[in-house]
């Protein structure tokens, strides 16, 4: 048999073993790219090898002694159906996600055995919403692209239909439906070509969901970990003789699933599975590892130094807003609303619409900013206010 029908042969085994359990992506994505004729040995050994060096002649130094380490995401929502659409509040609740559990903030830390919490990450990296685009203009650090195709998320479409960012300089999450076997997956620096390199979520899977194994918004932060250098946490096949490269995890045979009793043991000692790189529920995935942040913050520093080297604002993480004005257009109104401010604004927090009555009509999280659009619901005609931010703010006439 040639070495390419083996190694379909066993990949066709491995879905077939998993056939009713959605998993990460990345062996799916790797296998698709080596159909092209990547050479993804060549270049994952290449990766490491440079990751191990900078790791052990000291590297990352620039980047441990910064106060905070922040990179910019932007997120682009391609969606089919509504439900794929998803609000803002959404993307929101999941930054904060991905920023509680990538600086050890996540208070189920607590469910750390006690043998490992002396490994738990004590550095950090964080994230958030682009408030300007490449070309310097205003964004709420999200796009929003409908598509005809109801597994954008699997094809190479996905990046015609929703152009990448400079991912030198941005972090690019597509939120776009991946089927029903794939979570997501994240991508190793040179796997594929750079108008690719992020991270793809299903989006039943972003921030605090109904799904049944990935309702706390982890698929994000454990694809994340991949596009930050991070192989699973028990290697690259089911033997004790594959790591992952990091010292502090222990080596370990097999993934797990579900919520598992601690302790377990495959190769000698007790396996970290409540790691955020096995394949445990959300619920059940707590910890990165001191090793694997650094890890993570060597590949930033010798493969997306651009991450972090720049000068892209933020979307600042308040629901106060200082602004004195802003008008509402076209006013009367049906169907959608934009909004205009006399100051520069670029925040996030609560847009409601209320009735003549003093009913409340709509209420949502928002990135709020210049020019932003507002989708209204069905209403009857009439006048209806608009509060932005806070109880304090003012309410404008429609």
């Amino acid at each position: 048999m040639k070495p390419g029908s083996i190694l379909f042969f066993l990949l066709a085994l491995r879905c077939g073993v998993y056939s009713q359990e959605p998993l990460c992506g990345l062996s799916w994505l790797e296998f698709t790219e080596m159909q092209k004729g990547i050479p993804n040995g060549e270049i994952r050994a290449s990766f490491h090898n440079k990751l191990d060096s900078t790791i052990l002649h000291g590297g990352n130094n620039g980047l441990s002694f910064r106060s905070e380490i922040t990179v910019p995401v932007v997120v682009h929502i391609v969606w089919n159906t509504p439900e794929e659409n998803l609000t803002d509040g959404q993307v929101l609740e999941q930054m904060e996600i991905l920023n509680r559990d990538c600086n050890s903030e996540n208070e189920d830390l607590r469910d750390v055995p006690e043998a490992f919490r002396p490994f738990i990450a004590r550095k950090g990296i964080r994230f958030c919403l682009a408030a300007k685009t490449p070309d310097g203009r205003a964004s709420s650090g999200i796009t929003r692209h409908k598509t005809d195709l109801e597994l954008a998320g699997t094809k190479e479409d996905l990046y015609s239909i929703a152009p990448a960012w400079d991912t030198e300089r941005y972090l690019n999450i597509w939120v776009a439906n991946t089927g029903d076997f794939l979570t997501g997956f994240g991508t190793y620096p040179g796997i594929v070509p750079p108008e690719r390199q992020g991270v793809v979520v299903h989006p039943k899977y972003v921030g605090y969901n109904k799904s049944i194994r990935y309702n706390f918004g982890r698929v994000a932060v454990h694809e994340i970990g991949h596009f930050f250098g991070l192989d699973h946490i028990w290697g690259s096949d089911g033997a004790c003789g594959t790591d992952d490269g990091v010292e502090d995890t222990p080596l370990q045979q097999h993934s797990y699933k579900g919520c598992p009793a601690h302790p377990q043991a495959t190769c000698g000692s007790d396996d970290m599975f409540m790691n955020f790189m096995d394949y445990v529920d959300d619920a059940c995935m707590v910890m990165f590892t001191q090793g694997q942040m650094e890890r993570m913050l060597a590949t930033i520093e010798s493969f997306r130094p651009g991450l972090v080297n720049n000068d892209i604002p933020c979307v600042l993480n308040t629901e106060n807003l200082n602004a004195e004005e802003f008008t509402i257009y076209p006013n009367p109104a049906s169907g959608e609303i934009k909004i205009q401010f006399e100051e520069p604004v670029m925040t996030n927090g609560w847009v409601s619409i209320y009735n003549s009555l003093g009913q409340l009509v709509q209420k949502e999280r928002r990135v709020i900013f210049d020019g932003m659009t507002i989708v209204l619901p069905d209403m009857a005609s009439g006048t209806y206010w608009i509060r932005i931010g806070n109880e304090s703010e003012k309410l404008i006439k429609k």
